[in-house]
């Protein structure tokens, strides 16, 4: 409205300059104004209609304040592009809450717009409006579109120092005994062979050696690991739940860092879901699954054994 003001305010300058006037410069002045106005509008009621956008983030996920790019690419159909692109957008969190809602003009064929990320949490990026104008941006068609990207905003891990010998939280696999299968733990004996080159002397065992004449080695079993149950609740983003997530994290990773195992409860609903975790891409997935879909309220009575709660920066051990 006011580019289409400011050409109107023009145009009646020029008349009254005719008018008044009465030269012939000056009405050639307002008949080529008009005619200019006319001719962009007709030119651009096409490529109006039709120019669309489309949408990319960079990296789909990142640190805690740090920042990602979001280009927007203008898709013209039609020779002639229209004016400008005037794009509304908002962004999302998990909660379903606006974080951010904010406009930018699209003036060529794209545009980056940063975007500060300064708490944890899965947020959406979302586009429901666009403007496309005129050549001369004084007139608009008002487009409804539907499209949206999302990104994960991680943690920061620092070393934290957890007494695993004050928790204990055993668990054996029934169905699959940990000790009828290889491993390291020679304090079960899985089986004995004979002596292969490459063996280690101190696995020989030397009784049995001598009663058959051979040399025979004792293979370990797999050693009884710690199970961990580890569980969080999330209901907002701000500082409490980020320096929450930096410890959660941070425990997971010092728990992989040990060769330990555990599970994250990822869903409280009954039954109770969990993710097994032995790997940090594994951590990751059940981390922005959490991100994703928040627990807000957790039930402590369907947990099926001892657990470990994570509140805040503190670790609380609950023995069932």
């Amino acid at each position: 409205m006011k580019n289409l003001i400011k050409y109107l305010v023009f145009l009646i300058l020029l008349y009254l300059l005719w008018f008044f006037v009465l030269g012939y410069f000056s009405f050639l002045l307002f008949f080529m104004f008009l005619s200019l106005l006319v001719l962009c509008l007709l030119l651009s009621i096409i490529p109006m209609r039709k120019t669309t956008i489309t949408m990319e983030i960079q990296p789909h996920y990142c640190l805690r304040d740090e920042n990602v790019t979001v280009t927007f690419y203008r898709q013209s159909r039609t020779p002639i592009d229209c004016g400008k692109i005037v794009i509304d957008y908002q962004i999302i969190d998990a909660f379903s809450k606006v974080v951010t809602k904010d406009h930018m003009t699209l003036d060529d064929q794209k545009q980056d717009v940063t975007i500060a990320c300064p708490h944890c949490g899965h947020y959406i990026i979302q586009v429901n409006r666009i403007k496309c104008f005129d050549l001369l941006q004084c007139f608009s068609v008002t487009k409804k579109v539907s499209l949206q990207k999302s990104f994960d905003v991680m943690p920061h891990y620092y070393p934290v120092d957890i007494m695993l010998q004050q928790v204990h939280m055993y668990e054996r696999q029934e169905d699959h005994p940990l000790n009828h299968q290889k491993g390291d733990d020679y304090s079960e004996i899985f089986e004995i062979r004979s002596y292969r080159e490459g063996d280690e002397l101190k696995h020989i065992h030397w009784n049995m050696s001598s009663k058959f004449q051979e040399f025979l080695v004792k293979v370990g079993s797999e050693p009884l690991q710690e199970r961990w149950l580890l569980m969080m609740e999330y209901k907002e983003n701000n500082d409490f739940y980020d320096e929450q997530f930096d410890y959660f994290y941070s425990v997971c990773v010092s728990l992989l860092k040990t060769n330990k195992t555990f599970e994250i409860v990822t869903s409280s609903h009954d039954p109770l879901q969990v993710q097994f975790v032995d790997s940090l891409d594994k951590l990751l997935v059940s981390i922005k699954w959490i991100m994703k879909n928040p627990i807000e309220s957790l039930d402590f009575s369907l947990m099926p054994r001892s657990y470990c709660f994570i509140h805040g920066q503190n670790l609380e051990v609950h023995h069932q």
